[in-house]
């Protein structure tokens, strides 16, 4: 796809050359601006020129430099257009001094642009997914997911344009796009039952609450080098397109809070009379972060259109739209994970009472997110897409992981953008 893209670029950029280098004359200006076209008429005041695009066009002299190749001054015509033709084009007469451009041009503008997400929306699609079958499965649990895909992201835009001619521009920038995209999940169980063994029997409850709030920053930086071909329409608009290519630098972090809060008890009974005996309790409190930050830098391509509507001589309003194709699926990053617990567990009847114990503890690692596919136990039987950073690569496991690959997160899609354009 990006050798396509590439070729279909190539061919844009040389078709444009091929209009600008393909007429029978070219005429300078002493402001600088070139005019190509066919000369159809001339005299000793004024020059007239037929251009492709714009139709017919008259200079007169005395802005002329020069005429390349020199025009020959003894068949100056007396009758220079015939009035029969120019009624039937005087409508497409454009007055070149409405087409001068400044020598260079600031851009400053931003929109937002609508992406695919690749693998990220992938991921959290099927997470939610599996939080809705694990309710629909087990009883006694109330999980929720409020987790929306990454879709719009912010975009702005800064660029310096080189004015080549009045209708074409080469344009360098560089664009900031940056999204956060954050989720709430709660998994929460409540159970109890009663086991009856030999001569004994217990009942058991446990609640289980726990909680995260997963959040990634996507960012991604693109430098950017644009051709622009410029149609004027009237003296305050042109219509314009532009095809470019970008080096992205991509960062994508994640952080992601959660607490769990586990209370599990078991009463013991005598099953000849309903004695009480003694309980075993457990309960767990832990609360933590883990986050990573991983990086990825690639090459994208784009192309698309706009408008330039000029509200003085230096300054314009811009209003653009693009189609983005770009691809991140080498990220590389560090995971830390740091938490806190404090645990409770024994016996009700123990002499020296309940173990407890409390602290903090971390752990960190290196390495590429990955994207594989997971089996969910063989109650619900159902396969569900995972990224993560783990400790170690994943390696497929029959019955338990296959399709393991690097994450893939793009930017496909298309963009609207609005500015200001300074020329000086």
């Amino acid at each position: 796809m990006k050798k396509g893209l590439l070729k279909f670029f190539l061919l844009l950029v040389t078709w444009m050359l091929v209009i600008s280098v393909s007429y029978a004359a070219k005429i300078t200006q002493k402001n600088g601006r070139v005019i190509e076209g066919e000369i159809i008429s001339f005299d000793k005041s004024s020059v007239t020129v037929k251009e492709l695009v714009f139709g017919i066009i008259e200079i007169a002299r005395e802005r002329i430099l020069k005429i390349e190749p020199p025009l020959q001054e003894k068949e100056v015509k007396k009758e220079r257009i015939e009035p029969e033709i120019q009624k039937q084009e005087e409508r497409y007469i454009v007055d070149f001094t409405i087409r001068e451009k400044k020598l260079i041009s600031i851009c400053l503008s931003g929109g937002m642009n609508n992406i695919n997400g690749g693998d990220l929306n992938g991921a959290i699609r099927d997470y939610k997914e599996l939080i809705k079958d694990l309710n629909d499965y087990y009883y006694g649990t109330d999980h929720s997911a409020d987790w929306k895909e990454l879709s719009w992201i912010q975009n702005f835009k800064g660029e310096v344009l080189f004015n080549l001619s009045p209708n074409f521009s080469i344009g360098l920038g560089f664009e900031y796009l940056t999204k956060k995209n954050k989720g709430t999940i709660t998994f929460s169980e409540d159970n109890s039952d009663t086991i009856y063994e030999n001569g004994y029997y217990y009942t058991y409850s446990r609640i289980d609450n726990y909680s995260e709030e997963p959040s990634y920053k996507l960012v991604a930086i693109p430098v950017t080098l644009n051709i622009y071909y410029f149609m004027p329409f009237s003296k305050k608009v042109e219509a314009f397109f532009v095809g470019g290519i970008g080096y992205y630098f991509g960062t994508l972090t994640y952080d992601n809070p959660y607490q769990s809060d586990i209370d599990y008890k078991e009463d013991y009974y005598s099953a000849a009379d309903d004695t009480y005996l003694f309980s075993w309790v457990e309960d767990d409190l832990d609360e933590g972060t883990g986050t990573y930050k991983a990086t990825c830098n690639t090459i994208g391509f784009h192309g698309g259109m706009g408008v330039d509507i000029k509200l003085s001589s230096n300054i314009s309003l811009v209003a653009e739209g693009i189609y983005r194709y770009v691809k991140f699926n080498d990220w590389e990053g560090s995971w830390s994970d740091e938490w806190t617990y404090d645990d409770r567990w024994g016996w009700s009847d123990a002499v020296e009472g309940y173990d407890e114990a409390s602290g903090s503890a971390s752990d960190e690692w290196s390495g590429k997110i990955w994207y594989y596919d997971e089996y969910e136990n063989s109650d619900i039987g159902k396969w569900y897409k995972k990224m993560e950073l783990p400790d170690r690569d994943p390696m497929p496991l029959e019955g338990k992981i296959k399709n393991v690959r690097q994450a893939e997160i793009n930017l496909n899609g298309f963009s609207l953008r609005i500015g200001i354009k300074f020329s000086f």
